[in-house]
């Protein structure tokens, strides 16, 4: 009995001493929280925002901010002097300051928790603008360069387009066409070779119909006169069947010295197209590269002007705040029951070895 009560005596004490201590610490030591988040837009990775927002060179340059450094409580209270007080700041950062992801959400909470409610507010604020502003510099910086490489490509493609339609006109002028594009309809020397090479058909079968012509008035007896001589008729008959094959074997010849030169302006025209069409070619693979490359240099202009250019966007400032923390009671009064739970054993296991009474020898 004796037992049970030190231990509950004892638990009821460290219970005490926990209350208190919730109680009583806001009030003797307070410690102020000043919160803000900021929202991570698409395309921009929470986690590396995270992990560069608490890296060593951000909050190196938190603390040479001179906003940081006229704090009257955190910056003063880091040492003696300024060197000592950079010196001491980083740390002192790295324990207080805090920055996480909000679970479900596109937010990223910060805070930094200090004595004085004023700096809190103020050394959060200034995180997180810098963190904004900083992350907008970097990556206007880095469009920039881009820009830059863009602009560089854009020039050869520019240059090398010109060149492609150089090439281009010189086809159109080594070999006197005008037009080398291909058309649903044929080329004048397209149809004229056709027509010709009709023409040229049409003679060779006038020419062999006179021909045969010739042969049947040849092979028939001739018609003798009374005064015997040959008919007058016939024999005019045969001479212009004659005159008529000389006259279309000669429009036979020039048909086929027209078709001949239309033939090889054809040839050359096939040739011309082909070498059009592999300079065409080339040349429409360098324009879409070229309409590509200005096509991003434009987007990269828009986005480099965009205030959102860093990819996150700062909610809200950072208000001041009005209580000092509490720690929730499940903290301290647990640990100090168990604590007195432990110290009443302690006793009680002391209190009974004392209370034994000695043995007779």
């Amino acid at each position: 009995m004796r037992t049970i009560t030190i231990l509950l005596s004892f638990l009821v004490a460290g219970l005490a001493v926990g209350w208190l201590i919730w109680f009583l610490a806001p009030q003797i030591w307070p410690q102020y929280t000043a919160e803000t988040f900021i929202r991570v837009l698409p395309g921009t990775e929470k986690n590396s925002m995270i992990h560069l927002i608490k890296s060593d060179s951000t909050l190196e340059l938190v603390i040479d901010r001179d906003k940081i450094q006229q704090t009257d409580w955190w910056f003063e209270g880091l040492g003696k002097t300024n060197d000592e007080r950079l010196k001491t700041g980083l740390s002192e950062l790295k324990r207080r300051f805090c920055a996480k992801a909000m679970r479900g959400t596109d937010l990223i909470r910060i805070s930094m928790t200090c004595g004085d409610k004023n700096d809190a507010a103020t050394i959060t604020n200034e995180i997180a603008s810098l963190f904004v502003s900083s992350q907008g510099g970097t990556n206007r910086k880095q469009i920039a360069e881009k820009l830059a490489r863009l602009s560089d490509q854009q020039i050869r493609l520019q240059r090398d387009m010109d060149l492609a339609e150089r090439a281009l006109d010189d086809i159109r002028r080594r070999y006197g066409f005008a037009d080398l594009e291909e058309h649903d309809y044929p080329h004048p020397f397209t149809v004229r070779l056709i027509r010709l090479q009709n023409e040229e058909d049409d003679c060779v079968l006038e020419a062999e119909q006179f021909q045969t012509h010739r042969e049947v008035l040849i092979s028939q007896p001739q018609q003798l006169l009374s005064s015997g001589k040959s008919d007058p008729n016939q024999v005019a008959e045969l001479k212009g069947v004659e005159l008529q094959i000389r006259l279309t074997q000669n429009r036979l010849a020039r048909v086929r010295e027209m078709r001949e030169e239309t033939q090889k302006k054809q040839d050359e025209l096939e040739l011309a197209r082909a070498q059009y069409a592999r300079s065409k070619e080339i040349r429409n693979k360098v324009r879409m590269f070229l309409d590509s490359v200005q096509a991003k240099i434009e987007d990269l202009k828009v986005f480099y002007d965009n205030p959102d250019v860093s990819g996150l966007q700062l909610v809200d400032i950072a208000p001041i705040p009005l209580h000092a923390d509490v720690l929730p009671w499940q903290i301290p009064v647990p640990i100090a029951g168990v604590a007195g739970l432990l110290i009443g054993i302690i006793c009680a296991l002391l209190t009974g070895r004392t209370g034994k009474p000695k043995q007779q020898d």
